[in-house]
């Protein structure tokens, strides 16, 4: 029986996509974020609320400004719930993130907006 060559072996195949995108998109967010200070002038702390899913590499993005900056947040994956899909398109979803700061809805990951809304 001969050995089978990489490419044809599927699942390892796979494995390395998905490994190969994963360092992709943590490569690609790092420059996206400002290392400027995040001022709170609206709210300390303030209320953030994010709709979200897993695969979304802006949700990834807006993730890491969180935590870069230590600001808490709550998520919510409308893939993993139905509750959560609903509400998200009653506030006027389209696509993820769909990021909500002190009342304010900001579509899609844009910093500038979301440093005004703090």
């Amino acid at each position: 029986m001969t050995p089978k060559k990489f490419y044809q072996q599927p699942l390892l195949i796979i494995f390395a996509l998905f490994i190969g995108g994963y360092l992709l998109v943590q490569q690609y967010s790092r420059p996206m974020l400002s290392d400027e200070p995040v001022v709170l002038k609206k709210a300390n702390p303030p209320e953030i609320i994010m709709y979200s899913t897993r695969s979304c590499k802006y949700c990834y993005v807006a993730r890491e400004f969180f935590k870069k900056h230590q600001l808490p947040y709550t998520e919510y994956d409308i893939e993993e719930s139905d509750k959560n899909l609903q509400m998200f398109y009653m506030l006027g979803g389209s696509g993820t993130p769909l990021i909500i700061i002190n009342r304010e809805i900001i579509h899609g990951f844009n910093e500038a907006q979301m440093r005004d809304a703090l």
